[in-house]
């Protein structure tokens, strides 16, 4: 198991209208891409669960299975637990802990699944080499993030590009989206 820890802060915060956003997302609306490849009695960890949305409709594709879903920031997860009851799913559990010091053994997920999660951390790559120790071998290891750096806006509006460039700023300075510097290595320019 891992030891190193997260130390950027979630940019986005937890303030209620962001729960509200993101309570809105569901399996079918954010990770459509993995459902067809869910099988009932597969063991999931969704990491950066939040409240919850996408973590309990997964648990419901895998009724035999488990579903973990963790969370750096405890102060939510009640929220996430509450949806789980309300809706009488029994195969979640959510725990608090921190993706670049995953406390599970090696090979423990069928899934390993992040989303909008890698963009807030300090070490994206880091995170990734977590998720796939604990994929069991021949499991999958699923991430969908978005790309600052290639959002276009139509017509193009200044405000929105200085908010693109303020977010970037603001993102590293609390120590996320290192994503650019991935893109820069791999030959992408950074964006202007």
């Amino acid at each position: 198991m891992a030891s190193k820890t997260e130390s950027a802060t979630y940019t986005h915060g937890h303030h209620a209208s962001v729960i509200r956003n993101h309570s809105a997302r569901t399996a079918k609306n954010s990770v459509a891409f993995l459902l067809p490849h869910l099988t009932p009695g597969m063991k999931i960890l969704d990491i950066g669960c939040g409240p919850g949305s996408i973590t309990v409709d997964l648990a419901e594709y895998v009724p035999q299975g488990q579903v973990i879903g963790l969370e750096r920031a405890g102060s939510i997860l009640e929220q996430a637990r509450q949806l789980a009851s309300q809706r009488g799913i029994k195969n979640i559990e959510f725990v608090e802990g921190d993706a670049n010091g995953l406390a599970f053994e090696d090979g423990s997920f069928d899934v390993v699944l992040c989303h909008q999660v890698l963009q807030h951390v300090g070490d994206p790559i880091g995170m990734l080499k977590e998720m796939n120790r604990v994929t069991k071998s021949g499991g999958i290891v699923a991430a969908r993030e978005a790309d600052y750096g290639v959002f276009v806006w139509y017509p193009e509006l200044p405000g929105l590009k200085e908010w693109q460039g303020l977010y970037d700023r603001v993102a590293r300075f609390n120590g996320g989206n290192r994503m650019l510097d991935g893109c820069c290595m791999f030959g992408r320019g950074r964006p202007v």
